[in-house]
């Protein structure tokens, strides 16, 4: 009795065991099936790709991928089927363990378009009614920008995080230009971060910015304390001359950027001109002579003065190859006003025609330089030229005077 009930306990128990891995195998089967993912199947449902509204495109995608329940590793694969033009080379030349990974793919993809943060904050600052929109228009539309530069951050609604947005923009707008540029380069993330670094910046390239007023949004930077108003001719030594190297106003140009307008050299400025100071006092020497008798003769006008004020036309057809019409603007400014540029590659500073743009002494860099008269420097901004051959867009300083050498030209094109 003893046996049989031990071989039926066996029995049972095997049978048990039998019927638990029957059960593992088929949860096994079923947990592999709904771990299949038919990527061929679902790709008609991918959302399709426009490069002209690439930031829209990658929420979209993600709000499809999250509904439907796509794994993430096939996230990369669903996108690039639908990728063109620049997207489509960007991820092509992407190496293969990166192109897997779908927040670096959006990252790059992004970045190409210059969707980034400081795209996203230059966007939203700049951003101005127009003449159509209403109102509420405008207001949806400053909203938007301000959500997705906020979204590029990843402030994730953090209170914290948006007050440190904030400083660290306000700390960047009164620093010197340098180390703005040195800034966003490190990408800090914290108002404590960016001060340690511009600390660390200072005593590295040794620069010294005392008693100076800076605003980098407008692009300029001045020295209220030795800024000179008056305007003298060219001092004959250094004794007398207007602007001295070592002086408080020159602390934010090395000397190394000075450029002499006479000789052409680096580190100084023609008023400091050695081989001018030579020359004139050359030019001054009494010079001997045997007998002199008074010759009066009488005033006649230059056949060439006559040609070219009775023809407007026949020199501006030499001038023509060099001549396009461009666009500039004061920095930060979406103002653009219509200009005549003539193009000298011979000359080493471009002259700008009074009135053209309001400047005023927030736009002035601090600095002269002498051509025949003295000429104030400002900031300005060259978005682009309307002619065949795109010449400069950016920032650029020019020389402001009241009228240019060439009728009908507004701004006169330096190399």
């Amino acid at each position: 009795m003893k046996l049989k009930e031990l071989e039926m306990k066996e029995r049972l128990k095997m049978e048990k065991m039998k019927i638990e891995m029957v059960k593992e195998e088929s949860n096994t089967k079923v947990q592999q099936k709904s771990e299949y993912f038919d990527a061929a199947k679902n790709i008609r449902l991918v959302p399709r790709f426009c490069e002209k509204t690439v930031d829209k495109y990658f929420p979209q995608f993600e709000k499809i991928a999250h509904n439907l329940n796509w794994p993430k590793p096939y996230w990369t694969t669903m996108l690039q089927s639908v990728l063109e033009g620049k997207a489509a080379e960007i991820y092509s030349a992407l190496p293969s363990e990166k192109s897997s990974d779908y927040d670096t793919v959006k990252q790059e993809v992004l970045k190409a378009y210059e969707l980034v943060p400081e795209a996203y904050r230059q966007k939203f600052r700049s951003y101005k009614k127009f003449d159509s929109q209403t109102y509420v228009e405008f207001a949806r539309e400053k909203e938007d920008l301000f959500d997705k530069w906020l979204t590029s951050k990843k402030t994730d609604n953090n209170f914290d995080n948006l007050r440190q947005l904030m400083l660290l923009e306000e700390f960047k707008q009164c620093v010197h230009l340098d180390f703005k540029t040195h800034l966003d380069d490190k990408t800090v993330e914290t108002i404590h971060d960016a001060a340690v670094i511009s600390d660390n910046y200072t005593l590295s390239h040794k620069r010294s910015f005392k008693g100076q007023n800076v605003n980098t949004s407008s692009g300029n930077y001045k020295n209220q304390s030795t800024e000179r108003t008056d305007s003298k001719p060219v001092a004959q030594n250094k004794s007398q001359s207007n602007y001295n190297m070592s002086s408080p106003k020159f602390d934010t140009f090395e000397k190394k950027s000075l450029i002499c307008a006479y000789c052409k050299k680096n580190g100084h400025l023609m008023a400091d001109c050695f081989r001018l100071q030579k020359k004139n006092e050359r030019d001054n020497k009494p010079k001997s002579s045997a007998c002199t008798t008074p010759y009066i003769t009488s005033t006649l006008e230059c056949p060439a003065s006559q040609a070219f004020k009775s023809s407007f036309c026949d020199y501006m057809e030499e001038y023509k190859p060099f001549m396009s019409d461009g666009f500039i603007s004061i920095v930060d400014d979406t103002t653009l006003q219509p200009i005549k540029i003539l193009r000298d590659t011979g000359a080493s500073q471009s002259l700008l025609l009074e009135g053209v743009l309001p400047l005023s002494e927030k736009t002035f860099v601090g600095a002269s330089v002498f051509t025949r008269c003295r000429v104030r420097l400002y900031r300005c901004s060259s978005p682009s030229y309307l002619s065949e051959v795109n010449l400069i867009t950016g920032p650029v300083i020019v020389g402001v005077r009241p009228n240019l050498p060439v009728e009908g030209v507004t701004l006169l094109l330096g190399k």
